[in-house]
C-alpha cells in the first residue's frame, strides 16, 4: 500500500515529493521473515569489536584518523567511526570515506522508539482543496503514523546521498567511479554487515539509494563500503546517511516512464538562457484560499542546471548534496505565475552557453532540516534541453497582456539589447490589436436573458479568452534557429529570408528550387515576417517560426458569436499550411500554444502557408 504525504502537485502526472511505503520493500538481498529478537545490549555497541575491527582493516589502520568532509566544519563531521556510530531519528550524518574503506552505523532501539516527528514542509494542499489546512495538519500523516506502529515494531527508512566521489579525466561511462556499497542487517549477530554478510543491499544509483525495513523491533546495522578506485581516479567519497521512523529523510522521484514524468519541463531556450516550469501545482479554483496561498507564497522549488559534458556531475544527479557541490553556478529568477489558468513555478536561467546540452533538476529543500520528517528534501528526475545556436531568438516572459507567452521570439541584440523592452514591445502590439476587437465585442449582448444570448454554452468571456490566446500566438511568433536542419524541423517555416543576417552577411542566391531562390524571397511566406513591424523595428534577419496551433483558431470560432465573422481555413484550402498541430497522446508538439512547452520528440511535416493566417487576422483587426 502506498500512502502519499502532502503532494505539491495536482494529478498523476505531478505526483509526490515524499511518501510512505506501508509494508515491506526490499531492493535486493534476503527478505526477513520476522523482526529480529529484542537486543538489550545496543548501548554497548561502541565498546565492542575493537579487535575484530583491527583484524578486518589490517594493522596499519590508524585509530586517530580524522577525515575532512568536503565543505563542512570539523565540528559537524567529527571522527570517522572506528566501529559503529549511532543514528538518531531524522538526523543526517555526513562522512568522508576513502576508496577501499568500510564504515558502520546503527539505528538503535532508542531511536526506533523515539517520538514521531513533524513533516519538514508546510505547503498548501494540492488537488481541489479550498480550506486553510496545510500539509502539517493533514490527516494522511497521522493515519500513516498509526499504520506504521504495530505493538513494539516500527518501519524504518534508510537513505544515503553521495556528495562527492573520485574523479577521472576519462569521458563516457568509463569516467564514472563504482558506486558505494550499502549493506543492512537486523540481526544482533551481524552488527557489521558487508559485501559477504548482509540481509539486504541498498542499490545506489545516481548518487542516491534507499530502503524500507518493515516491522523492526530492535536495532538495525548498516555498513557503507567505498570500492577501490580504478586506475586514473583521484579523491575520496563523501556521503550523507539518515534513518527515520517517519518517512524517507531524502527522496528521489523518478516519475512515470509511461508519461515521461519529469516534474519540470524546459519550455524553450535561446542562445544563453532557458525557461523551465513545473506543471500545475494545484487544481484549486482561482477564487479559493488554496489557490491564493500558492500564488502569494515564495517559490518553494529550486532548479539546478548542469552542462552534460562536465565530468564532476556525473553519477550525482539524484543527490541533493551532490547537486549543491557540483551543479553549475547559474543565475535563476524564480517566480510563481498563473499560466494556463493554474499556478506554476517558472524558472528563468541565464548565463548559459550557446548550442550546449544541459540537464535541469528540480528539488524541494526545506530551510530547517534536522529532526523533521522528509527534512532532506526531494530530487526529481532530470530533464534535458539544448540552447539555440543562432543569436536572433530571445526568451520573453511575464508580459502584462500576453501573460501566457514564455518562449523565444525574433530579436536583434544590436537593435534591442534589453530583453525586457523587447517583450514589452511585442506585448504592446498585441494589446493595441486587442482594443479593436474589444470594441466590437462590446456590441454583443453579453449580459442578457438566455433566450437572447448568442450561445447557451459559451459567453463573452469565453470569446475574449479565446481571442486573446489566438492573438498573442499570431502577433508574437515563436522563434527557432534558422540554422536548424530541415530534416529535423520540417514543421518550422523559414521567415524573413530576404533580409540580411544580423551579422551583416547577405543571404545567398540559389537556384529556383532552393530556399533562397528569388521567387521565395519575394513571397510573403518566406520573404518577410508574419508582422511587418518585426522586420521594420527589430530586423531579426532570417529565422524559423513554429506556427500557431490550429486548435487556437478552432477555439476562437467555437467560442465567439457568428456576428464577429471569424472563420478558419478548411483542411483542403490551407489550414494545414497555416497552422501547426500537436500529437497530444505522444506529447509531441509541432505548433505554438502560449502557455505550453516546446517539445521536440520527432519531426513532423508542415508546409508553408502564411497568407490564410494573416487573412483571418486582417478580418479581426479591420472588419470589426
Amino acid at each position: 500500500m502506498r500512502l502519499f504525504i502532502c503532494s505539491p502537485f495536482a494529478n498523476a502526472t505531478f505526483t509526490v515529493f515524499s511518501y510512505l511505503l506501508i509494508g515491506s520493500f526490499h531492493i535486493q538481498g534476503t527478505d526477513a521473515d520476522s523482526a529480529v529478537s529484542e537486543d538489550h545490549n545496543h548501548h554497548r555497541l561502541l565498546d565492542l569489536l575493537d579487535q575484530s575491527d583491527a583484524s578486518r582493516h589490517g594493522p596499519n589502520r590508524e585509530s586517530s584518523y580524522e577525515p575532512d568532509f568536503l565543505g563542512l566544519d570539523r565540528g559537524i563531521v567529527g571522527r570517522a567511526p572506528e566501529v559503529v556510530t549511532a543514528l538518531a531519528n531524522n538526523a543526517p550524518q555526513p562522512m568522508n570515506i576513502q576508496p577501499g574503506e568500510i564504515q558502520y552505523w546503527t539505528f538503535p532501539k532508542s531511536s526506533l522508539q523515539a517520538p514521531y516527528a513533524n513533516p519538514a514542509f508546510d505547503l498548501p494542499l494540492n488537488l481541489n482543496a479550498t480550506s486553510n489546512a496545510t500539509c502539517l495538519e493533514s490527516d494522511l500523516i497521522q493515519l500513516a503514523k498509526k499504520q506504521n506502529t504495530t505493538a513494539n515494531t516500527r518501519n524504518v527508512w534508510v537513505s544515503i546521498s553521495v556528495c562527492d566521489q573520485p574523479t577521472s579525466s576519462t569521458t563516457g561511462t568509463a569516467g564514472l567511479p563504482p558506486p558505494l556499497g550499502v549493506y543492512l542487517s537486523r540481526s544482533a549477530d551481524n552488527q557489521q554487515p558487508d559485501v559477504e554478510s548482509h540481509e539486504q543491499i541498498i542499490a545506489v544509483e545516481g548518487g542516491f539509494g534507499f530502503a524500507n525495513l518493515s516491522s523492526v523491533g530492535d536495532a538495525i546495522w548498516i555498513g557503507v563500503r567505498a570500492p577501490p578506485a580504478p586506475d586514473g581516479f583521484e579523491g575520496v567519497y563523501s556521503y550523507e546517511i539518515a534513518a527515520s521512523i517517519d518517512a524517507l529523510y531524502t527522496t528521489y522521484f523518478d516519475g512515470d516512464p509511461k508519461i515521461n514524468d519529469t516534474q519540470i519541463t524546459a519550455w524553450d531556450t535561446d542562445s544563453n538562457s532557458s525557461i523551465l516550469s513545473t506543471g500545475d501545482i494545484t487544481n484549486s479554483l482561482a477564487n479559493t484560499t488554496n489557490f491564493f496561498r500558492w500564488m502569494e507564497m515564495d517559490p518553494p522549488f529550486k532548479v539546478y542546471v548542469h552542462d552534460q559534458a562536465r565530468l564532476s556531475f556525473r553519477g550525482l544527479n539524484r543527490s541533493i548534496c551532490g547537486l549543491k557541490n557540483h551543479a553549475m553556478a547559474t543565475k535563476s529568477v524564480n517566480s510563481m505565475v498563473k499560466i494556463g489558468g493554474q499556478p506554476k513555478q517558472l524558472f528563468y536561467v541565464n548565463g548559459l552557453n550557446r548550442a550546449t546540452s544541459y540537464l535541469a533538476i528540480m528539488t524541494l529543500e526545506p530551510g530547517s532540516r534536522n529532526s523533521t520528517a522528509g527534512g532532506g528534501g526531494t530530487v526529481w528526475k532530470a530533464t534535458s534541453f539544448t540552447t539555440k545556436s543562432d543569436n536572433n531568438c530571445q526568451i520573453v516572459h511575464q508580459l502584462p497582456f500576453c501573460t501566457d507567452v514564455a518562449y523565444a521570439v525574433p530579436s536583434n541584440p544590436d537593435r534591442k539589447p534589453n530583453v525586457t523592452d523587447l517583450g514589452l514591445l511585442y506585448d504592446r502590439w498585441a494589446n493595441d490589436a486587442y482594443q479593436n476587437f474589444n470594441k466590437s465585442l462590446q456590441q454583443i449582448p453579453c449580459e442578457t436573458t438566455d433566450s437572447a444570448r448568442y450561445s447557451l454554452g459559451r459567453n463573452c468571456q469565453d470569446c475574449d479568452n479565446a481571442y486573446k490566446a489566438w492573438l498573442c500566438a499570431v502577433i508574437i511568433p515563436r522563434c527557432e534557429d534558422f540554422s536548424t536542419s530541415p530534416n529535423d524541423r520540417r514543421h518550422l517555416l523559414p521567415r524573413n529570408i530576404k533580409q540580411k543576417f544580423i551579422n551583416g552577411s547577405e543571404t545567398p542566391i540559389e537556384p529556383p528550387d532552393h530556399l533562397f531562390s528569388s521567387a521565395n524571397k519575394s513571397t510573403n511566406q518566406y520573404g518577410v515576417s508574419r508582422n511587418k513591424r518585426i522586420d521594420e523595428e527589430i530586423q531579426p534577419g532570417p529565422y524559423k517560426e513554429m506556427l500557431p496551433c490550429k486548435d487556437l483558431c478552432y477555439h476562437l470560432t467555437q467560442n465567439c458569436p457568428a456576428a464577429l465573422q471569424f472563420a478558419c481555413p478548411l483542411e483542403s484550402t490551407g489550414l494545414n499550411f497555416s497552422y501547426g498541430h500537436h500529437r497530444q497522446g505522444d506529447k509531441e508538439w509541432y505548433c505554438n500554444w502560449p502557455g505550453g512547452p516546446n517539445l521536440f520528440n520527432g519531426a513532423g511535416v508542415l508546409g508553408p502557408g502564411w497568407m490564410m493566417v494573416w487573412v483571418v487576422m486582417i478580418a479581426v483587426l479591420y472588419v470589426l
